[in-house]
């Protein structure tokens, strides 16, 4: 009876105890946790640096108007470690930040940093031994840190950094670099290097590649069998690879090292690419057009291509396009039409340059009048990086411009067979492509056309741009750009219509339409252009700009004519393909004139 007894309140308190459990897990469940922002950040202990460029560094941020960071124990600590660095590098050696918070019952979190800063270190004296290949000026450049100044241990250790890969550029990747320092007044660094013997490359093993043949891989690396070990000539054979356009990934490793007789092998790993491709693409983009002394302008466009990277296993391609583009400013033209053959041959004679054959076919309505040209062209191509771009060929094509005519049995037709020698060239030390704050790009596009070549034109005709970003202040930029274009005829008096500059559009003068500057065009061009940059909030920014330009028959015209100029404002939108612009700009000291809007991509240089 008592055991029976026993067993039911036994059962009884295990049911209230499950019970009770289940009612913590559903209260559990419909727990919604609360999210914490942050409300003030306070920072005390602080005498070296001010407490607003402090914060301005920070991750975390008070919260103001429309603007709230998150709380996260995460953020407070590296934002602690963020502080305490930004000490260290200034010679506060044994600076200390500690955090603590504090939570509202809002879901405001106020943050406290406390700052001890310590004394600041600096700089005295260096001392460098053990080096023979390497110099003490350059090893003392590498370390980039100057005498007397605050000693920023972060510095040296980048320094150090670079003096072991300088030492791997002279055959030398084992050498170790020790550093240490003695406190006195100041701070004594002593650098201690052991060289090490010089590695010589064994064999090169390349893995990975089942379409392409060696032999398109091997004459991209810069190093064989018997050179000394390089670090940078690795790393460029490995950009070289890569800019094939054949490999998703390339990666070049020592292997087998042999400390005993000073011989290491390397190992090519790539990974391919699809070979052959076959797509499409939809949306906006810049176009030049047929008339090429027109600026670009902002196109809706409708591309197709067909590509072959790797003929016969050598890494030629062989590519086929097609496309419809209409300039956005006039959307309801007839669409222009371009298609062509490419073929891509990346080295000749052995030397590290492409040579490009290239069928080409294009059509477009320009100021109502028909224009066609096809033909051939043949380039050789240097481009050693993104940065800098030159090609020299020649072209021959026929183009073919028809006016309309309301005059029946009237042929409006003129044909031109151009037969030219062409010249491009392109350097582009920009900070960032589509976003530019610093740095400048200049470009050069010229030709001969006729004389030795033959054909119904002779003419010479070129065109050269230089632009230079400045920051001004945080992210606000100061760009300007100038630009001239000239041409002129060889024995005959004058040079073809289609070959003429224009002036207007959202990448040239913005207070007139594309191209309607001078709607004869010119054989003279000039323009400058200049804007200020500024971020507005979120991803919206804006600009203000003034333009300035002209054109004339010849160089005596153009000095006799009053240099015309426009003004205006923009709003951009930042997109992973560049900016988008929407323009409105007004000729200065010209009555009648209407306020012109421009809807571009990208900038307007």
């Amino acid at each position: 009876m008592i055991d029976f007894r026993f067993k039911t309140v036994a059962v009884i308190i295990t049911l209230i105890i499950f019970m009770g459990n289940r009612s913590d897990l559903i209260a559990q469940s419909r727990f919604t946790p609360t999210e914490y922002t942050v409300g003030k950040i306070y920072l005390s202990g602080n005498r070296e640096f001010r407490t607003r460029k402090l914060k301005r560094q920070m991750n975390l941020k008070d919260i103001r108007f429309l603007r709230s960071k998150t709380f996260t124990r995460r953020l407070i600590e590296l934002d602690r470690i963020l502080l305490q660095s930004i000490y260290v590098k200034d010679g506060y050696l044994n600076a200390v930040v500690t955090d603590s918070f504090v939570v509202h019952d809002n879901g405001q979190v106020d943050l406290y940093y406390f700052i001890t800063e310590g004394r600041q270190y600096f700089l005295r004296e260096i001392s460098i031994d053990g080096n023979t290949s390497i110099s003490d000026t350059e090893i003392l450049k590498l370390l980039n840190h100057k005498l007397d100044k605050p000693y920023n241990p972060i510095r040296i250790r980048e320094g150090i950094k670079l003096i072991k890969e300088e030492y791997a550029n002279y055959g030398k990747p084992l050498a170790n670099i020790r550093d240490s320092i003695e406190v006195n007044h100041g701070i004594h660094l002593f650098i201690n290097v052991i060289e090490n013997p010089t590695m010589t490359i064994g064999t090169i093993r390349i893995s990975g590649n089942n379409l392409v043949r060696n032999k398109p891989i091997e004459r991209e690396i810069l190093l064989k069998p018997g050179d000394p070990y390089s670090q940078r000539k690795i790393d460029l054979s490995k950009k070289h690879i890569f800019e094939t356009g054949l490999f998703s990934s390339v990666n070049i490793r020592p292997y087998d090292i042999d400390t005993t007789n000073h011989v290491l092998n390397l190992a090519v790993d790539v990974r391919e690419l699809d070979m052959r491709y076959l797509g499409g693409s939809v949306g906006f983009g810049q176009e030049q057009g047929i008339a090429e002394g027109s600026d670009k302008y902002t196109s809706f466009s409708l591309d197709g291509e067909w590509l072959h990277r790797n003929i016969a296993g050598r890494g030629s391609r062989l590519s086929l396009n097609m496309g419809l583009s209409v300039n956005f400013t006039n959307i309801f033209d007839r669409p222009a039409t371009s298609a062509s053959i490419t073929y891509i041959e990346p080295w000749l004679f052995g030397f590290r340059s492409s040579t490009s054959f290239k069928l080409f076919y294009q059509n477009e309505l320009v100021d109502n009048k028909s224009q066609t040209k096809y033909g051939e062209e043949t380039s050789l191509i240097y481009q050693p990086d993104r940065r800098f771009f030159a090609s020299a060929g020649v072209i021959l094509q026929k183009v073919f411009w028809t006016g309309e005519s309301n005059v029946q049995e009237v042929d409006t037709t003129t044909e031109d067979n151009e037969r030219a020698f062409t010249l491009h060239m392109r350097r582009d030390y920009r900070d960032n492509f589509l976003f530019p704050t610093k740095g400048t790009v200049f470009s050069f596009d010229g030709k001969i056309v006729g004389t030795i070549l033959g054909g119904t034109q002779d003419y010479y005709w070129f065109e050269t741009s230089f632009s230079h970003y400045i920051p001004v202040w945080r992210n606000v930029v100061f760009a300007y750009r100038g630009k001239f274009g000239y041409q002129r005829p060889i024995g005959q008096k004058s040079t073809p219509q289609y070959a003429k500059f224009y002036l207007g559009g959202g990448a040239s003068m913005r207070g007139w339409a594309h191209n309607s500057f001078l709607n004869d065009g010119g054989n003279v061009k000039v323009m400058t252009n200049a804007e200020i940059r500024f971020p507005l909030f979120w991803i919206l920014g804006g600009e203000i700009f003034i333009d300035g330009g002209n054109l004339a028959s010849d160089i005596p015209s153009l000095l006799n004519k009053t240099y015309r100029w426009d003004t205006g404002f923009g709003l951009t939108i930042a997109t992973p393909l560049g900016p988008i612009r929407i323009d409105i700009a007004k000729v200065i000291g010209e009555k009648g004139k209407p306020y012109q809007w421009q809807f571009s991509i990208p900038y307007a240089f």
